[in-house]
């Protein structure tokens, strides 16, 4: 018996509820833990675990792309004024009727919280939302904004007689309010979470009348989970874990997360570089577009697919996978190609080399600190002598974000990552490529504060292009443009995977998202 599975059957002995599972019931190991009970607190894994309650104006396909939900259609009512048609016959879960103004005040509501995991970046373009009747709204943008349908999908609709409510209200189900499938039960910190199905949901039918989403952070306990039959399906399995699932079914999609790496090209100085003998340089090496270009041709991008992430990445040239509007099926970069790099650096004016730190996280993404410590050696046999400091993602973030003395990112070269969240490269030209503006709210994730004159042009125009062929063009070439320069070093997609036990088929989608509506019986 492989190894891994030794221990996941061990360790299944630990686990409580083992047996199999009603035919109406599903129960899924999740990797994630709930953090928020508020549906307007933005956290990728809480939107998953949310929708199945609450739902949102737009939905999305399996690519992401938008799709009618509680908004029916929408249209383009005057250059900064967006319509929305709602569906009639839809009811909260209290029985009430879903009006026009429980958009608003919902749209509303998420556009007034405070702290930093809000959905405000993407609502920034609104100005006012009003009610035009009683399944109309208006959403008035402060200039022309064309992916503002896609943007409000982001949000959970609730009803305005809420009020103002908190968390605690949410967690302890008395305000846990939607139009979904399914209904808030009760939830376990840190262990599961309980849905019943919303048996008067204007939709389909679910086959399940209830689902329970176990919260199992650690790999082999939630490959235990399936093996012992304590859940039904878990989601985030990587290839080590697949040796145990011989005899299970698994689906893989390749996923919207982009790893990436950042390159300082803001400071004239860089905290993390230093000469042959460890001294800080007098010029930072990072501004210079030859070196950015040899760093990149020094990444072996399908060596670490293979050899770090076992193929559990897809190799990237650009900000979005196959079939995300702008992904460019054109785009390639060039091979790996370590002479040619120290031959750039020379010209450069570092044949001697330099060093410099890579920082990254420890505990974010899969094999991030692997991934790293792999990309330090590349960048040595170049003759940039690398080393590596990995970090929990909690003290990453600050850091990464704000921990220079003038609240600065403070990291040289990162790893970090994007999502495409609106199955459009849009979002990621705008928080990882843009240059940064807290008064536009772009450049949000644009930690080595790179800044291209053309290609925030491109940006802004494709941002206030209506016409979708014409907007796409524009993205492609800010994309090819910002790569070119070596805005950022992309290296791959993250694969979302899932195994399940025989009778079950799951539809995939590409934000890794497991939800219960698209889990079914064969």
């Amino acid at each position: 018996m492989h190894y891994f599975a030794r221990i996941c059957l061990a360790a299944a002995a630990l686990l409580l509820g083992a047996g199999g599972a009603a035919a109406e019931e599903l129960r899924i190991g999740f990797k994630a833990e709930l953090t928020s009970a508020d549906p307007h607190v933005l956290n990728g894994a809480n939107r998953n675990v949310w929708v199945h309650v609450y739902e949102s104006l737009v939905f999305q396909d399996a690519q992401l792309r938008p799709m009618p939900g509680l908004a029916l259609s929408w249209r383009i009512a005057a250059p900064t004024s967006w319509e929305f048609a709602l569906r009639p016959g839809v009811r909260f879960q209290n029985g009430a009727a879903l009006t026009a103004a429980d958009v608003k005040y919902s749209i509303e509501r998420a556009m007034s919280l405070a702290g930093p995991r809000t959905f405000r970046t993407y609502l920034r373009d609104i100005a006012a939302v009003s009610v035009k009747d009683a399944l109309t709204v208006v959403v008035s943008t402060k200039r022309v904004s064309p992916t503002l349908p896609e943007n409000v999908g982001m949000i959970a609709i609730l009803p305005a007689s809420l009020g103002q409510v908190g968390e605690a209200s949410f967690a302890s189900g008395a305000s846990a309010i939607g139009t979904g499938p399914y209904r808030f039960a009760s939830w376990s910190h840190g262990q599961k979470l309980v849905l019943l199905r919303n048996d008067g949901y204007w939709g389909a039918r679910e086959p399940w009348t209830g689902v329970t989403l176990h919260f199992v952070p650690r790999e082999p306990a939630r490959a235990a989970a399936l093996l012992s039959g304590t859940v039904d399906i878990v989601n985030d399995v990587t290839t080590h874990m697949a040796h145990a699932f011989r005899d299970y079914r698994i689906v893989s999609t390749t996923s919207y997360m982009l790893n990436y790496l950042s390159m300082d090209q803001f400071r004239p100085r860089s905290p993390y570089v230093f000469d042959g003998q460890g001294r800080p340089l007098a010029a930072n090496p990072l501004q210079s577009p030859l070196v950015r270009q040899a760093l990149g041709l020094a990444v072996d991008r399908e060596a670490l697919v293979r050899h770090v992430m076992k193929r559990d990445g897809v190799v990237s040239d650009q900000l979005v996978p196959r079939g995300f509007f702008g992904h460019d099926d054109s785009l390639r970069l060039a091979p790996p190609d370590a002479a040619k790099a120290r031959a750039l650096l020379a010209q450069a004016g570092y044949g001697a080399g330099f060093r410099m730190t890579i920082h990254c996280t420890n505990n974010r993404y899969l094999n991030d600190a692997r991934t790293c410590e792999a990309l330090a050696q590349m960048f040595t046999r170049i003759g940039v002598r690398t080393a590596v400091s990995t970090l929990p993602f909690a003290v990453f973030q600050t850091r990464a974000m704000s921990g220079g003395p003038g609240g600065e990112p403070e990291f040289s070269v990162s790893l970090f990552g994007v999502s495409a969240v609106t199955g459009n490269s849009i979002t990621p030209l705008t928080s990882a490529i843009h240059s940064t503006s807290k008064t536009l709210g772009t450049g949000v994730g644009n930690l080595g504060r790179y800044s291209n004159a053309r290609v925030d042009a491109l940006i802004d125009a494709a941002a206030a292009t209506v016409d979708m062929a014409r907007r796409e063009q524009l993205q492609k070439e800010a994309t090819a443009l910002a790569m070119a320069d070596n805005a950022i070093v992309p290296l791959y997609h993250l694969k979302a995977a899932w195994a399940m036990r025989e009778g079950l088929r799951i539809a995939p989608r590409a934000d890794g998202f497991t939800l219960a509506m698209n889990i079914r019986r064969r």
